[in-house]
């Protein structure tokens, strides 16, 4: 480990690091990513060996074992510094258009949140704020599976077998479209009994507008999964500039469509939610359009439903995702439901929704690291 790691070394260090969906792996095994040098690869094997083996590393090419705990500590803190290496440029080259890509979404609901809050009426922009976190905590329920998806592709991608590719992202497909339209049902035909989760007794005068907002939202559960799955694919691959330029071009009609339906056609809130939800069915159509151009999906493989062999993978690794989505997701509805019995004007639940919108863009910096 002090010389050369092995491939497997390689691979064990990108998996411990959750860096698996770079699709990083020695050069030897995938010569078309060839942007990293057997150097920068192997100092990062040296560091991770001595940070798991509790060694003490006195520079980048020698390890010594160490009794001193600060020592251990301090090269441990200093090997995980960047040190502006072709690996650290990689990782950013990835980094920086997963952010761009993911504070697309916040921007979109921060213009929705805009336009409703220019009606002039807080119980709109309260009614608005209840029906988005609604529908993103059925949302979040789901989406641990185009979480899955990119380091599962990436490791069909990392191996050289594009068909692999091609069905971990099909079964994945197929799978969120189901869930995506089991969960569009229920909020589509049980609005007023999800919105009382976060609209006590004494919020009921924003329910008119949450239950307006949330079944036309629900129109775009499905296609927003099958979004998420796309995404999920091209970052697996490296490639994340493809889903920025998708986001950009289908957010673009969200927000020309915004003011179009609100004020011009008359249709407040439920303008709103129309226009998202067409946004969504764009992004979803475009994506699978460019799967399938890249040959990253086919129609046979997405017509066909996957063995519960092929899911085992997705489900077992989305459990631990579940519970952490599900434990967000409470304290989530519970502030919401605190911040709407507030006041019954709605005033103070319409700033909270302001808040939260502010809150989600500096959540994706997180996020785009991850």
């Amino acid at each position: 480990r002090a010389t050369s790691p092995t491939s497997t070394e390689v691979y064990g260090l990108l998996q411990s690091c959750q860096l698996s969906s770079i699709a990083l792996v020695d050069q030897r095994m995938l010569p078309q990513h060839a942007g990293l040098s057997t150097a920068s690869i192997a100092r990062s094997s040296r560091q991770w060996a001595c940070q798991t083996a509790s060694l003490r590393c006195s520079g980048p090419r020698a390890c010594a074992s160490g009794n001193s705990s600060r020592v251990m500590i301090f090269t441990r803190l200093r090997s995980a510094l960047p040190e502006n290496d072709e690996l650290d440029r990689k990782v950013l080259s990835t980094t920086l258009p997963s952010i761009a890509n993911l504070a697309v979404v916040p921007l979109v609901g921060a213009v929705d949140t805009f336009w409703i809050g220019r009606m002039g009426d807080a119980l709109a922009l309260a009614g608005q704020g209840a029906a988005g976190q609604i529908f993103f905590t059925v949302y979040f329920v789901i989406a641990f599976i185009p979480t899955l998806t990119a380091p599962l592709v990436a490791q069909a991608v990392g191996a050289g077998d594009a068909e692999l590719a091609r069905v971990r992202v099909c079964e994945a497909l197929w799978l969120s479209t189901a869930l995506g339209f089991v969960g569009s049902a229920l909020l589509f035909c049980l609005p007023r009994t999800l919105l009382s989760l976060v609209l006590p007794p004494g919020s009921s005068a924003a329910m008119p507008y949450a239950s307006q907002y949330l079944r036309l939202r629900a129109l775009g559960m499905a296609p927003a999964l099958c979004s998420a799955v796309g995404f999920a694919a091209f970052r697996g691959s490296l490639d994340t500039v493809t889903p920025l330029k998708v986001s950009l071009a289908s957010n673009l009609l969200n927000l020309i469509a915004d003011p179009i339906l609100i004020f011009s056609a008359k249709m407040g809130v439920a303008g709103a939610a129309i226009a998202t939800s067409l946004a969504e069915v764009a992004s979803g159509a475009l994506y699978m359009w460019l799967l399938l151009r890249r040959k990253l999906a086919r129609w046979r493989l997405l017509l066909r439903p996957p063995s519960w062999r092929a899911l085992r993978p997705l489900l077992q690794g989305g459990f631990a995702l579940l519970l952490r989505q599900g434990a967000l997701n409470v304290g989530f509805v519970a502030a919401t439901r605190k911040a709407q019995a507030l006041d019954p004007t709605g005033v103070a639940a319409a700033a909270y929704a302001i808040t939260m919108q502010i809150y989600s863009l500096g959540v994706v910096v997180q996020l785009g690291v991850q």
